[in-house]
């Protein structure tokens, strides 16, 4: 038995190769649409009609539908209708004939096919009414439907050539699958990148305003630390101008002054009650109020009178008595 099977493709149909003896093609036997015939009048193909015939093949009619050789009743029959599918475009057969019809399609002898069908066929069993049925296909070159393309034969191939052929392409589509998904992994990766890089440069960003924000505020606060110790420092100096003018030693202002100085917060607790605390320098107000005065002539005498931390005891007792009446 030879390997070589004739393979005819029909309206862009896919061969099938089932035997050295026969041949088997597609064919759109009825496209859908409306034409006009002086035998019929006018004839309309529609989805309904090809559907109908779909469902109806291989029930009625009871015998196999013939390929034959023209319309006529006795026409010589090479082949048989093994397939009916309806489409879109049209009522689709799949049809195996011998060789030598094969051999007089491929010659151009037949160059259509036409379509014997009833639409309103009953079960010649049952007498029941089933509707549109195919009755045959006939080989031609008149055709009465004039939508009807014509035959286009392919070249010889073998049933190995076919699959060879078949699994070359199935490879190649494989391979072009993956390519595209090769690139199109590609430009994720690079889209995610490029976000990746966005996001550092953002961060980078962020960090170094956030670096000259706290450098900003160690300023800031060093400014306002410079600026409570020279307000403190002015203070405590008009503080002591004013008592020296007014008479008290320098030497007893010297032993103050470290302590107004070192008190920032300018509150002496006279005792555990926050309600006793008084502000410094009035707490040396009421003291050196109450210290004797030495004549400014005197300031700078050895003779004059200074006065002991001890005296701040005392001095301490009066202010907590100030605060007392104060209340």
């Amino acid at each position: 038995m030879s390997d070589s099977v004739k393979n005819v493709l029909i309206d862009g149909g896919v061969p099938i190769a089932l035997s050295d003896s026969e041949t088997s093609f597609i064919y759109n036997i009825l496209p859908v649409g409306e034409f006009y015939d002086k035998r019929y009048g006018r004839v309309s193909i529609t989805d309904a009609k090809i559907k109908q015939m779909a469902e109806n093949f291989g029930k009625c009619p009871a015998y196999e539908v013939p390929v034959k050789i023209g319309h006529s009743d006795g026409a010589k029959s090479p082949g048989k209708v093994i397939g009916v599918q309806a489409k879109d475009n049209g009522l689709e057969i799949t049809m195996l004939v011998d060789n030598d019809t094969a051999k007089a399609i491929n010659d151009k002898q037949y160059r259509y096919m036409s379509a014997e069908f009833d639409e309103d066929y009953h079960d010649k069993k049952t007498g029941e009414k089933v509707g549109a049925v195919l009755l045959g296909a006939a080989l031609i070159n008149q055709p009465g439907h004039p939508y009807v393309a014509p035959l286009v034969l392919a070249d010889y191939v073998t049933p190995n050539e076919t699959n060879e052929n078949e699994r070359k392409n199935d490879d190649m589509n494989g391979v072009e699958d993956l390519k595209l998904q090769i690139n199109e992994l590609k430009a994720q990766k690079a889209q995610a990148e490029a976000e990746l890089k966005t996001l550092r440069d953002e961060s980078q960003a962020n960090a170094k305003k956030l670096s000259d924000l706290e450098t900003q505020n160690k300023g800031l606060l060093a400014d306002r630390k410079r600026a409570e110790k020279e307000r403190n420092e002015a203070e405590v100096k008009a503080f002591c101008d004013k008592w020296t003018k007014a008479g008290i030693p320098p030497a007893t202002i010297e032993k103050v002054k470290p302590v107004l100085l070192a008190e920032t917060s300018r509150i002496i607790k006279l005792s555990d009650d926050s309600h006793d605390d008084i502000p410094s320098l009035k707490f040396f107000d009421e003291l050196f109020n109450a210290l004797p005065k030495v004549p400014m002539t005197q300031i700078s005498s050895a003779d004059a009178p200074s006065v002991e931390l001890s005296d701040f005891d005392k001095a301490r007792e009066r202010a907590k008595a100030i605060a007392a009446c104060a209340k």
